[in-house]
């Protein structure tokens, strides 16, 4: 039996077009029962297979993430900032994140909004509260959202190109097989960068240290 559970959602998905998708997108800002990424790769290895266009299912992936953000931004903003505060660490101690996480990236925030709305949108889990950090510390809403659209370009185009070209060269017709495939290269790549930035500190200690001797 060929079990295929990401080709049988991407088969439902497909019947509602580019709403499906923007409905998809929309929706894993709120309620990320498939990570980001899977869905992602996925949806371009569907392009690939020609449920949809990949210009098309980028810009409505994207359309739809913003969406989610631009409300949650709004949703908190309107809150007081004692109820917004208890809020968002009852959300972390859902998502496994502790209140010290998320206090660190709330004073971060503000410090340093522009370039970390931005770059917040590209690590996991994460990119689902920046929104909020951003409407605790009453940030500048053009900026945020701006950067935090590109942020979204950034990460979505990524992992929709990754499965769109994983299509082309994994010899399967299992979406699962694709996905799980690209993943696993993705997952290998991030290890590599982990391992670089872990020695390149390790040597810039390593040279403090002897500055300071």
């Amino acid at each position: 039996m060929n079990y295929d559970p990401v080709g049988t959602i991407m088969a439902w998905i497909g019947v509602y077009g580019l709403v499906g998708l923007f409905a998809v997108a929309l929706a894993e800002r709120f309620v990320p029962v498939m990570p980001s990424y899977g869905l992602l790769l996925a949806v371009g290895i569907g392009a690939a297979d020609g449920a949809w266009s990949l210009p098309a299912a980028f810009l409505s992936t994207v359309a739809g993430s913003l969406f989610g953000c631009v409300a949650l931004f709004y949703a908190l903003r309107g809150l007081g900032a004692a109820q917004s505060t208890r809020l968002l660490h009852r959300a972390g101690r859902l998502f496994g994140i502790s209140v010290d996480r998320i206090d660190r990236a709330s004073t971060a925030f503000h410090r340093n909004q522009t370039a970390l709305a931005f770059a917040l949108q590209l690590v996991p889990t994460i990119r689902l509260f920046a929104p909020a950090f951003a409407a605790l510390l009453r940030e500048n809403s053009h900026s945020f959202l701006a950067a935090s659209a590109a942020g979204i370009g950034v990460w979505n185009g990524l992992f929709i190109g990754i499965g769109y070209y994983a299509s082309h060269s994994i010899e399967t017709t299992n979406m699962t097989v694709l996905a799980l495939g690209a993943l696993g290269c993705l997952l290998i790549a991030e290890a590599v960068l982990f391992l670089l930035a872990r020695r390149v500190r390790a040597r810039r200690k390593t040279g403090a240290a002897l500055c300071g001797t």
